[in-house]
């Protein structure tokens, strides 16, 4: 992960207030009381021994996006600060263990490192230690930080979250295999708080969403009523010839919905102007075979208004199906 120094760090190191001021100002930032990320390279010799010992503990500087993929590096950030002087108890979980496996969230779930302890609960804005058991098989061990398994930490994802943040982490389990369908529905906690809604969880993540965004795309599609939405399907023309894999096309009915993320253009190697050159070409081939074509971007995700939309097309062209127009 980063390199996180205590206090008591420091002034081993020989760093006074004054020389931690400074440091401040420079290649350091403080995670929390007590604690400090080194943020970036620098040229000040003074700390020069800072960066080397970040070199021989074979760790990064935080990632910088510019976006809200920041939260989640910052969360990165609070979760090593913890993970010196854990209790013996003490087991990462949830969206940390998430993190921890390598499962990003597809969006800020939330600001505070999470764990599992056998009687200690505890809540507190950097940290939330929930009180539960857990079996030795549940436990497991990424690099040198204690974490619940994949799949007990999907399932407290699933029983404690909600749709929006446990479907992407289980879509994309399922996508890496990481786990199975079939070991997740066997975890469920039925008769307990949050087992219908980790039986939903399951039911809407799908292997084959291909990013964050389509599976909290099928959420929505669940959360307005809109039932039938199959992911990814290949759409051809009326000649037969193959004109695109949609990310969303209704099993029934003539109608594509298409999930655009940020990377589609700016992380494509020819360019945001070709890449949105190319798509609208291949939407107008779409359209030409009759298909009806809903284009949503990140933001249309948390907004009503598309969904409604998308409900309202089906429902016309559900009723024309069933009383198709005279020639």
């Amino acid at each position: 992960m980063v390199t996180v120094f205590q206090s008591r760090d420091l002034r081993k190191l020989g760093f006074v207030e004054p020389d931690l001021a400074v440091a401040l100002r420079c290649c350091l930032r403080r995670v929390r009381r007590g604690y400090f990320v080194l943020w970036t390279s620098c040229s000040n010799a003074r700390h020069a021994v800072l960066h080397e010992i970040h070199r021989d503990s074979d760790t990064a500087y935080p990632s910088v996006f510019d976006d809200i993929r920041d939260r989640t590096e910052w969360l990165k950030v609070l979760i090593r600060s913890y993970a010196n002087g854990l209790q013996p108890d003490a087991v990462f979980s949830h969206v940390s263990a998430a993190i921890i496996h390598g499962l990003d969230p597809p969006f800020p779930v939330v600001d505070h490192a999470e764990m599992i302890r056998t009687r200690h609960h505890r809540k507190k804005p950097t940290l939330n230690i929930r009180a539960r058991t857990l079996t030795a098989q549940e436990r497991t061990q990424v690099r040198d930080l204690p974490v619940t398994t994949v799949d007990r930490t999907l399932l407290d994802i699933a029983h404690d979250y909600p749709l929006e943040a446990s479907v992407p982490f289980i879509s994309a389990a399922l996508r890496l295999e990481l786990t199975s369908e079939r070991t997740l529905e066997a975890g469920i906690r039925h008769g307990r708080s949050g087992a219908a809604e980790a039986r939903r969880a399951l039911d809407l993540a799908d292997a084959r969403h291909e990013s964050a965004s389509e599976a909290l795309c099928a959420v929505k599609f669940h959360r307005y009523g809109i039932d039938g939405m199959v992911s990814q399907v290949d759409s051809y023309d009326p000649q037969g010839r193959w004109i695109a894999r949609n990310d969303f096309r209704h099993k029934r009915l003539p109608l594509v919905v298409e999930v655009h993320g940020v990377g589609k253009y700016y992380l494509n190697d020819n360019g945001p102007d070709r890449a949105s050159k190319a798509n609208h070409e291949r939407h107008m081939r779409l359209r030409n075979a009759g298909l009806l074509v809903f284009d949503l971007v990140w933001a249309d995700l948390f907004r009503p208004r598309e969904f409604m939309k998308i409900r309202s097309a089906l429902d016309a062209l559900d009723r024309q199906a069933k009383w198709p127009l005279p020639h």
